[in-house]
């Protein structure tokens, strides 16, 4: 868990800028912006017309792609925390993971979480377990 002082996001200045590695609601990232945070959601052009649609009308920016296919447009440490929900980071060797690395700045957070109607759901148990393994090899808390 992410402890901010204040309870603020912000984090005095820290937080500026947010990987979103998909776009549900817009909720989050409305916050975001009200809190003076650029949040960058990736949304898949087939799946999501309605969000971007939404997204975009509130001034939130959006950018299509899938995660793996392509580089994501960013230049190297580009944001401080990176929020992604159900991606199988480990997929191709881990590729996903080394191209999240190299846009998150030194210091950044990484966080992964995963629905609770998904809990039962034994491919996402199955990423969720490989997950927890990578990160206590490294101690880092999940």
């Amino acid at each position: 868990m992410l402890n901010f002082s204040k309870n603020n996001l912000k984090d005095e200045g820290r937080l500026r800028t947010v990987f979103l590695g998909w776009l549900w609601s817009c909720k989050f990232e409305a916050h975001l912006l009200s809190s003076h945070i650029i949040a960058m959601p990736l949304a898949l052009n087939d799946e999501h017309q309605n969000q971007i649609q939404f997204a975009l009308e509130r001034g939130i920016p959006v950018y299509l792609g899938v995660l793996g296919t392509k580089r994501l447009p960013y230049p190297s440490k580009s944001f401080e925390l990176a929020h992604c929900c159900r991606v199988d980071w480990l997929q191709r060797d881990g590729i996903l993971l080394l191209e999240l690395d190299m846009l998150l700045r030194p210091g950044g957070y990484f966080a992964y979480s995963s629905l609770v109607a998904y809990a039962q759901d034994e491919d996402d148990l199955k990423i969720w377990r490989e997950m927890s393994a990578l990160m206590d090899a490294f101690d880092i808390v999940l």
